[in-house]
């Protein structure tokens, strides 16, 4: 039997459980003993590994006031002394590198169409450099958003790109930018690498479930060293009130057969026991948490101690809505 606590292996990386915990907003920017804690708790609560909030990579990017500043001058002290907390407890940690909107000069949101072959080296060369300076901070890896609805996923949905060179059209040149990067950090740095990958897109002409499986055949060929499931807006989708988790479970299922690397699946899960029946009852080895994090930081050892447990998070979203690293209740 499965058990979400299970020691296993994520790719090159040794997890403490098959749990992965995703951040997303970080609202104390100025409180670095709040953040250090913060990561404390989650780190030794039995975690298998960490996501961080968003790091942002430029300075006038739509989210930067919700977001770790990678240009701040006090960022790289941040970051080594999280990294040092995450491995004292044996817990991985990738940092995630995600932005909005692409900015040069005085535009300050240029449209995927309207990319240069020289706007394009030059988020490829950014986040690159973002790269270079995780690892030296010692994280272990990397995670690029290539769903929800960063730009990188925009670049690669038709719905959004029609771009008439080579990177636009069919799958593979959506996702040259990307491949290309992928490449160049394969080839020059020591990192996992994990891209986020939509299901499919709700928008009409847009982004489906059969292009997104041969995007990550495509990732995969490259060397991602991970998955992760996700969709547009995703923390909308999973509410007391609303819920596609077995549309998400189906297709995490149909791609976990079809590429080799591991599939990380979130889906706004809360209770210990219905995540061990599903890790049983599929092909499903790691599943991601953001929210339950947010509401109570060290829940899962509780969790590991009483062997079963649900979440106290109300999914309420207001987390999400208000652009919070503390719960809102």
């Amino acid at each position: 039997m499965k058990s979400i606590f299970d020691k296993v292996k994520l790719g090159d990386l040794s997890l403490n459980s098959r749990i992965m915990r995703t951040g997303l907003w970080e609202s104390q920017q100025n409180d670095s003993y709040s953040i250090y804690d913060r990561y404390d708790k989650i780190a030794s609560s039995g975690v298998g590994l960490i996501s961080s909030e968003l790091f942002s990579i430029y300075p006038k990017d739509k989210f930067i006031e919700h977001s770790s500043r990678m240009h701040n001058p006090n960022f790289m002290k941040m970051a080594m002394k999280i990294s040092e907390i995450c491995h004292d407890y044996d817990v991985p940690i990738l940092g995630q590198v995600e932005f909005i909107k692409y900015n040069w000069g005085i535009d300050l949101d240029i449209p995927v169409n309207d990319l240069t072959i020289e706007d394009i080296r030059k988020i490829q060369s950014d986040i690159i450099s973002s790269a270079q300076m995780l690892k030296y901070a010692g994280f272990d890896g990397i995670q690029l958003s290539l769903g929800n609805n960063f730009y990188l996923s925009k670049m690669i949905n038709p719905y959004y790109n029609q771009r008439e060179d080579n990177y636009g059209g069919n799958v593979f040149n959506r996702l040259r930018l990307i491949l290309e990067l992928i490449k160049v950090m394969k080839d020059n740095l020591d990192l996992h690498i994990s891209c986020k990958v939509n299901t499919f897109d709700e928008r009409k002409d847009g982004f489906d479930a059969k292009e997104s499986i041969e995007a990550c055949k495509l990732l995969e060929k490259v060397g991602v060293d991970s998955i992760q499931v996700t969709r547009p807006l995703s923390p909308l989708y999973f509410t007391k009130k609303l819920s596609s988790e077995e549309e998400l479970i189906d297709y995490t299922n149909v791609l976990i057969d079809t590429v080799k690397v591991p599939v990380i699946v979130g889906g706004g899960f809360r209770n210990m026991e219905h995540m061990n029946e599903l890790l049983n009852r599929t092909n499903i080895e790691f599943m991601s948490m953001y929210r339950p994090f947010v509401a109570e930081n060290d829940f899962l050892k509780n969790w590991k101690e009483e062997g079963s447990g649900e979440s106290r998070c109300l999914m309420c979203n207001n987390c999400y809505r208000t652009k919070k690293s503390t719960c809102y209740h």
